[in-house]
């Protein structure tokens, strides 16, 4: 692909900021520091001025930049410390680490090619970097896209996460396995560590630590209970007791309640509380800054699934917009009208529905009464009572995969596998679209499997050790994850590896290395 020097700066721009993208070991990049060559001097500078002049050629005062970054790995105990060279004469980028964990790099612009250099990892270049800087290139930039983790110090954030997985994922892990949790354990527990650390960081440098915080629609009670060992005090409420409650600790277990929140009729129990968390609480999302609101209390919200006021499904309002951003929205402005002064961020946890909404600062001249004006009004649009608010029922049907017939199920996946094994990119396995399989599929097979699992994408997801989504709305079978010494030993061997049974060409791993049972 021929490009243009305006592209090639812009793909440099995006590098800069997301060399994190590139490397699953590192968590964040952060600038330290840029300084600029002017007249043959050194002086500093800042990021605004680089990316101005990375972006606008006329609006550039110097021949060059140095920036100094800091690289926060996952898992490493200490940071990465990084240089950059910008060089506009010779159209080129250079990366230096002071680390032999990553190999420097350079990439030059000529004759409308990229040129890269690695004297240790050529493969890199080629087939990671290289079709980045293409796409990223060709990007047209969202200005109005919510930065990710904006509002906290990250290396805070990244030190504090690190820490919490060391104390709680392993125990946490053996909880799962008593309790015979049918969910993944590693979405969770990550997600839910990655959410406290993000919210006493939030605390901490807002000043605004609670006295006692609720967690509304509290789930499994995973994240009351890691906050709980954090030492902040605490209570969770659902509309039904799960099984890892009572193998948490007593004063965990006694923050735990099994109570339905009705909107409209629910009261906190404990005058002490002055945040309120809204951890993916379905139903109850577009309440939250209300009972907030009306409780005159901070809060905490990731919306997730899409729900009116009256609990009636969401009804869109902007279809120009994906259907998640649409219904985000519409719950920042049910924030505004309850007179909060909406703070917005991305978190990075292992989830689609990562936005966060957080209301510290409310306008006070928003009097109670113009609240339940607003709010009342949003009932009559359906007709809806003030008692009357469709909210789950406490025993509820599984939508999921776990409540399909096992046989169907196989029989599916089975499908899908020789779909995309027929359609031949390359000795191991196709690639179909989302499309493509479903027309594969009979009309009973796609009822099926929408009306109890959510859809094929559903199906798909939770058979993660076989199938893999390549970008694009692709999917394609995955290539098996060699066992590591890391590894947890609770979710490894305990099934049949699908590959040996399944694959023309069996499992590439020999028993002792595949993760499941040869």
């Amino acid at each position: 692909i021929m490009l243009v020097e305006g592209q090639f700066w812009q793909a440099i721009a995006i590098l800069i900021k997301n060399f994190h993208s590139l490397n699953k070991k590192i968590f964040e990049v952060v600038i330290t520091q840029v300084e600029k060559e002017q007249d043959d001097f050194i002086c500093n500078s800042n990021e605004e001025e680089l990316y101005k002049s990375l972006r606008e050629p006329s609006k550039r005062t110097c021949n060059a930049f140095k920036i100094h970054f800091k690289l926060l790995p996952k898992k490493l105990p200490n940071n990465i410390l990084a240089t950059g060279t910008v060089d506009f004469a010779s159209c080129s980028y250079q990366c230096q680490f002071a680390s032999d964990a990553i190999d420097d790099f350079s990439v030059r612009f000529l004759d409308g090619q990229l040129l890269l250099d690695s004297k240790q990892n050529p493969n890199w270049l080629e087939f990671v970097l290289k079709p980045k800087l293409v796409k990223w290139s060709q990007s047209k930039q969202d200005e109005a896209r919510v930065k990710s983790l904006g509002l906290v110090n990250v290396e805070k954030y990244t030190d504090l996460y690190k820490k919490l997985k060391e104390k709680h994922a392993q125990r946490l892990l053996q909880y799962w396995q008593t309790a015979q949790e049918s969910t993944d354990p590693l979405k969770f527990i990550y997600e839910d560590l990655a959410i406290a650390a993000y919210l006493i960081v939030l605390w901490r440098q807002t000043q605004t630590e609670p006295k006692a915080f609720a967690d509304l629609g509290c789930g499994n009670g995973l994240l009351v209970h890691v906050l709980h060992s954090e030492g902040y005090k605490g209570y969770g409420y659902d509309i039904r007791r799960r099984k890892l409650w009572s193998l948490y600790p007593e004063d965990t277990q006694k923050g735990l309640i099994e109570h339905a929140v009705q909107p409209n009729t629910f009261r906190l129990d404990f005058p002490e509380i002055d945040w309120l968390i809204g951890n993916h609480s379905d139903e109850l999302s577009p309440w939250l800054p209300v009972l907030a609101g009306r409780s005159n209390t901070n809060f905490f919200l990731l919306p997730c699934c899409a729900f009116e006021l009256s609990g009636a499904k969401f009804q869109r309002r902007n279809t120009s917009i994906s259907a998640y951003q649409d219904f985000f929205h519409y719950v920042t402005q049910v924030s505004e009208h309850c007179g909060f002064q909406i703070l917005q961020d991305r978190l990075k946890i292992p989830s689609t529905k990562r936005l966060a909404l957080v209301g510290i600062k409310r306008d006070t001249l928003k009097s109670s009464q113009q609240l339940e004006y607003f709010v009342h009004g949003e009932l009559r649009k359906y007709n809806t009572g003030d008692v009357d608010i469709k909210i789950r029922e406490k025993e509820e049907s599984v939508r999921n995969c776990t409540q399909v017939d096992k046989f169907i199920i196989d029989a599916l996946v089975f499908k899908i596998f020789q779909l995309l094994l027929a359609s031949n990119v390359d000795k191991w396995s196709g690639r179909l679209t989302m499309r493509e399989i479903a027309q594969n599929l009979t009309k009973g097979e796609l009822s099926g499997i929408k009306s109890e699992c959510g859809g094929i994408k559903t199906l798909l997801r939770n058979k993660h050790e076989v199938f893999e989504f390549c970008g694009g709305d692709r999917v394609g079978i995955r290539k098996p994850k060699r066992l590591t010494a890391s590894g947890s030993k609770l979710t490894t061997k305990k099934r049949a590896c699908f590959f040996k049974n399944h694959h023309p060409f069996g499992c590439p791993l020999a028993d002792t290395e595949c993760l499941f049972i040869h």
